[in-house]
């Protein structure tokens, strides 16, 4: 359920009686015409956010996929580095908190 109070409103430049939603840090539309505004969840280190849904919108934060980290709260999930790639050694695996060590 979107959160209306969330949601600043402005006239639309098309037509007046439309408005256009702009959520607030921490927000995110709710739905497709951004009509309202919903609370996002605070992921923790290892997890991103993940969008649920096409028309109305919920979401929840989903753990970091093999091959991906993220080291920080609200963070994306970024890839590890590839070591050999770069003529290097992998002297330490990445995990879903930590990039690979070199």
């Amino acid at each position: 359920a979107g959160d209306s109070s969330r949601c600043q409103t402005t006239e639309s430049l098309q037509k007046a009686e439309e408005q256009d939603c702009r959520c607030f840090p921490g927000y995110s539309c709710a739905d497709s015409p951004c009509s309202s505004c919903t609370k996002l969840p605070d992921c923790s280190e290892g997890q991103e956010l993940a969008r649920i849904g096409h028309i109305d919108f919920s979401f929840q934060c989903e753990p970091c996929e093999i091959g991906t980290y993220s080291n920080v709260r609200n963070g994306w999930c970024r890839n590890w580095t590839d070591c050999e790639s770069s003529g290097l050694v992998t002297v330490r695996q990445g995990n879903r908190t930590h990039n690979t060590v070199c």
